[in-house]
């Protein structure tokens, strides 16, 4: 049995604010969850299912979708603090138009689709744990189209706004929230830069996200072979959390 318990930290802050705590329940005899400085040794095939499956569970997408939110916020805290200005020049070399864009647009747009995707897949995980209960990702979370993931949860409508955000981060995922090239020039696309506004079509969609992926698993998400989510609990999602509950 594994407990897990955490602060998250609110940029710009950086005063924790809320918690998230889940347990979750795996087979005897199969290793915790690697400890810092260490790494966990499956004794077997079956250990090792235990373990993929015990780590895919919806909490832990969840937590990684929190943690990547976080990160792009922190980034987000120094937006102010550089600017990246590019000029072009028409035939006479004289200016005809200017991109200025903070210097951390394209690694917050690439953590924002990491968390978003996080979010996604988590839920969808939540929908079906045979996506992941065989000991491999299911052919259908095997990619970063954010739209074409978002599509797949039952009831979700994204707004044109996030559609847009959501088409761009998933371009930053592969490509320029990462490197200056794509991988062959028909990949090439347009860098989308960050303001307040696409800011917070991010945090409004991802918001939303994580909000229904809590509460799918509030109260457990059984794998089907043999790990379990028993509990999740954090104050984060209109929640509250009851110091003198069992989490058992």
């Amino acid at each position: 049995m594994v407990f897990r318990w955490k602060n998250h930290c609110k940029p710009p802050a950086f005063a924790c604010t809320t918690q998230l705590i889940w347990c979750s329940i795996l087979p005897l005899n199969v290793p915790n969850k690697a400890e810092v400085g260490s790494s966990p040794h499956p004794s077997s095939e079956s250990d090792s299912l235990q373990l993929f499956v015990r780590d895919a569970s919806p909490a832990s997408w969840l937590e990684y979708a929190e943690e990547l939110r976080d990160a792009a916020e922190l980034l987000w805290s120094h937006s102010s603090d550089c600017l990246r200005v590019a000029t072009m020049l028409d035939a006479q070399f004289v200016p005809e138009s200017a991109f200025r864009v903070s210097s951390i647009s394209r690694t917050y747009t690439l953590l924002a689709g990491f968390a978003l995707e996080n979010a996604i897949k988590g839920i969808l995980v939540a929908l079906d744990p045979t996506r992941v209960n065989t000991g491999n990702l299911s052919r259908d979370l095997k990619s970063h189209n954010l739209q074409s993931l978002a599509a797949k949860i039952p009831g979700l409508t994204l707004s044109d706004q996030e559609q847009k955000f959501c088409e761009s981060a998933a371009a930053a995922i592969p490509y320029w929230g990462r490197y200056p090239i794509p991988l062959e020039k028909g990949g090439l696309s347009i860098e989308i830069g960050v303001d307040e506004q696409v800011r917070m079509t991010f945090l409004g969609l991802f918001d939303r996200l994580a909000h229904q992926l809590y509460w799918a698993v509030r109260d457990g998400w059984d794998s089907g072979v043999g790990p379990q989510t028993l509990k999740v609990r954090s104050n984060k999602y209109g929640d509250k959390i009851d110091p003198g509950e069992s989490l058992i």
